[in-house]
C-alpha cells in the first residue's frame, strides 16, 4: 500500500500552496477577460451602430472610425512586439516572446516554492536555513504533481476553463506541453537522487533497490514509466507522422503515471483527482457527441494522389464557425476484413480501426442549411494512407465526428484579410475566404481579402478550384476586392499554369518562386495607407512551423493582428 499520509508535513505544502496560488492567479484572469469581453461587445455594438448609420449618408466603402480598444485589447496592442515567433528543439515548435518570458517566470515561481514554501520559520527556529536535499526532491515532486494537474486540466477538449479564459483548446495545449516538461523535469530530478539515495543505502550498490527496493519505490518507477511514455510519444515527429500511435499510447501513458502516483504516495490524489474526473467527464461528452449524433458520409473521392475529399453531413456543422476543425474518425465496418487476424496486435489495429481511429481535421467548405461540410486530407501518416486506400477502392466507412473545436475567429471585424497558406493548409483559409466574400451584406466589414498560397504543382490546386471560382466571382450587392497569388514553386509546364488562370478568374499564378512574405504584407500596408482610415489588417497564417513563424513575425513588424492555425497534437 501507499505510504502514510503526511498532509501537515513541509514539503507538502509546497504543492499545495503552489496549486492554490496558480489558480488564484488564474481565477484572477478570468474575471478581467470576462469583465473585458463585456466591454468589448458594448463597444463593438456602438462601432456597428455607428457604421451603418455613416454608410446610408456616404457612398464611399472606407470607414474611417477611429476604433476604441478595450482594455486588454490595449495591453495587447502594447504587448504586440512581444507576439515575435521563435522555435525551440524539443521545448516548443512555436513559441512566442511573450510566452518565453511568461515560462521563464512560471519556473521561477516553481524555484521558489520548492525552496521557500510554506514561507515561515518552524516554531523551533529563529532564522532561515537552506533545506536539505531530501527535503528539496519531495517539495520538486510536490510542485510537479500540481504541473501534472494542470497539465491533465489544459489537455481536456470540453471544460469550463475554456469558457473562462477565452482561449480555445487548442490555444491551450502549447501551456499543456510546458506544464507536462516541466513536471517531468521535476519529476525525474526527484527520482535520480531517490534511485541513488537507494543505490547505496545496502552498501552494495544495487540497481535493484535503487528502482525496485520496496513497494514505494516499485510504484515511483512505474509512475516514471508512464510519465516517459507521454514524453515519448509526444515528439512532434511523431504526432506528425504516427499519430495513432501518440494518441493512444497518451491514454496509456496517463493511466500508468497517474495510477502508479496514487499507488506511490496517497496525498498525490489531491493533485490529480479532480482532473482526472474531469478527463473522464470529457470523455464521456465526447463519446456522446461522436457516437449518438448521426453523421452521413455522403461521398468520398481521391482527388490527387496524395488528397481524399469527404463530403459529410452532421447536425452540429450549424455551430460551425470559418477556421474551426472536428476529431474525425472513417471506421472501417467488422464485415470488410473477413476471418479474424490471429496475431494480437493485428487484432488490436483492427479493433482501432472498427471503433477509434480519430484525426484532427480541418473543414474546407461548409453549407449551414443543409448541414454539409467538407474534409479536403492529405496523406501524412499511417492513418492517413489508410485511408487513401480505401477511397481508391471504394471502401465502405463509417464516419464519426467531435466537434467543432477552435475559437471564433474576430477577422469581420477588420477591413482587409490577409491569408496565408501552404499545400493542404489552404483549408481552413478558405471557409474565411469564402465567409468573408458571402457575408458581406449582414454583418461583415471586411473590403479586400488577399490570399497566397504556396504549392508544388498545380495538381495540388485542382480540388479547390471550385471553392476558389465561387470565391472570385461570388455576385454580391457589396462586392469585396479579392486578390488571389498562387506560387506554383515545383511546376515545370506552363500550360497548367496558364490553365489556372483560365479557371480562378483574376488570379496570380507564379511559377517556381516560393512566396516573399515581407514583400507580400509591405504591399498591404502600402494600399492601406494610400487609403483613409489607418491600418485595419487581419493576418492569417496555416502550414509548416517556419512558415508560420516567418508570417507572425512578419505581421508583428507591421503591427497587424494576427492568427496562425495550431496543430500541437
Amino acid at each position: 500500500m501507499p505510504t502514510e499520509l503526511h498532509p501537515n508535513a513541509d514539503f507538502h505544502k509546497a504543492g499545495y500552496l503552489y496549486l492554490l496560488v496558480c489558480w488564484a492567479v488564474f481565477l484572477s484572469y478570468s474575471i478581467l477577460y470576462q469583465l473585458n469581453r463585456c466591454i468589448t461587445l458594448f463597444l463593438r455594438w456602438q462601432q456597428q451602430k455607428r457604421r451603418r448609420r455613416r454608410r446610408r449618408y456616404t457612398k464611399g466603402r472606407r470607414d474611417n472610425d477611429t476604433t476604441i480598444r478595450a482594455p486588454l485589447e490595449i495591453l495587447n496592442h502594447w504587448m504586440r512586439p512581444l507576439e515575435h515567433s521563435r522555435t525551440i528543439p524539443y521545448i516548443a515548435t512555436m513559441i512566442s516572446t511573450k510566452h518565453l518570458i511568461g515560462m521563464s517566470l512560471f519556473i521561477i515561481a516553481n524555484i521558489v516554492f520548492i525552496w521557500f514554501s510554506p514561507f515561515k520559520l518552524h516554531p523551533l527556529m529563529d532564522h532561515y536555513e537552506w533545506p536539505i536535499i531530501g527535503i528539496l526532491d519531495r517539495r520538486m515532486m510536490y510542485v510537479g504533481m500540481a504541473n501534472f494537474s494542470f497539465t491533465m486540466v489544459l489537455g481536456t477538449r470540453n471544460s469550463i476553463i475554456t469558457a473562462l479564459c477565452g482561449l480555445s483548446f487548442e490555444q491551450l495545449i502549447p501551456f499543456h506541453r510546458w506544464c507536462a516538461r516541466l513536471g517531468l523535469a521535476e519529476t525525474v530530478l526527484h527520482v535520480v537522487y531517490r534511485a541513488w539515495y537507494g543505490y547505496w543505502e545496502s552498501g552494495e550498490g544495487s540497481l535493484h533497490d535503487a528502482f525496485f527496493k520496496d513497494e514505494e519505490y516499485t510504484s515511483g518507477t512505474l509512475s516514471l514509466v508512464g510519465y516517459l511514455i507521454l514524453f515519448a510519444t509526444s515528439l512532434y515527429y511523431i504526432r506528425r507522422h504516427f499519430f495513432r500511435l501518440f494518441y493512444y499510447w497518451h491514454i496509456i501513458g496517463i493511466v500508468i503515471a497517474t495510477g502508479g502516483a496514487m499507488w506511490h504516495e496517497w496525498s498525490c490524489i489531491y493533485f490529480l483527482y479532480p482532473p482526472t474526473v474531469l478527463w473522464v467527464l470529457d470523455r464521456l461528452l465526447r463519446s456522446y457527441h461522436s457516437w449518438w449524433q448521426q453523421c452521413n458520409l455522403v461521398h468520398m473521392e481521391q482527388h490527387h494522389e496524395k488528397i481524399v475529399h469527404a463530403k459529410f453531413q452532421h447536425p452540429m456543422l450549424q455551430h460551425f464557425r470559418p477556421g474551426q476543425y472536428f476529431f474525425t474518425a472513417f471506421l472501417t465496418p467488422n464485415n470488410d476484413h473477413g476471418k479474424e487476424p490471429k496475431r494480437w496486435h493485428h487484432r488490436v489495429r483492427n479493433w482501432i480501426e472498427h471503433h477509434a481511429d480519430w484525426y484532427p481535421m480541418t473543414v474546407s467548405n461548409y453549407q449551414e442549411k443543409p448541414s454539409i461540410g467538407s474534409f479536403h486530407i492529405k496523406v501524412l501518416g499511417d492513418g492517413t494512407q489508410r485511408l487513401m486506400q480505401a477511397a481508391r477502392n471504394n471502401n465502405s466507412l463509417h464516419l464519426r465526428v467531435d466537434g467543432p473545436y477552435g475559437p471564433r475567429l474576430h477577422y469581420m471585424d477588420y477591413d482587409t484579410v490577409a491569408l496565408f497558406a501552404v499545400g493542404i493548409g489552404i483549408t481552413p483559409a478558405l471557409t474565411i475566404l469564402k465567409d468573408c466574400v458571402q457575408q458581406i451584406t449582414r454583418r461583415s466589414f471586411v473590403r479586400k481579402v488577399y490570399l497566397v498560397w504556396s504549392v508544388t504543382a498545380a495538381d495540388e490546386v485542382q480540388p479547390f478550384i471550385d471553392i476558389l471560382k465561387e470565391c472570385a466571382t461570388y455576385p454580391s450587392l457589396s462586392a469585396v476586392e479579392v486578390n488571389m497569388t498562387i506560387h506554383l514553386t515545383r511546376e515545370k509546364d506552363t500550360s497548367r499554369c496558364m490553365e489556372l488562370t483560365q479557371h480562378i478568374p483574376g488570379s496570380n499564378i507564379i511559377q517556381g518562386y516560393r512566396p516573399n512574405i515581407e514583400q507580400c504584407l509591405n504591399n498591404i500596408e502600402k494600399n492601406e495607407d494610400e487609403e483613409e482610415g489607418g491600418k485595419r489588417v487581419w493576418v492569417h497564417a496555416c502550414g509548416s512551423i517556419s512558415f508560420m513563424n516567418t508570417v507572425i513575425n512578419e505581421a508583428v513588424r507591421h503591427g497587424f493582428d494576427f492568427h496562425h492555425e495550431t496543430f500541437e497534437f
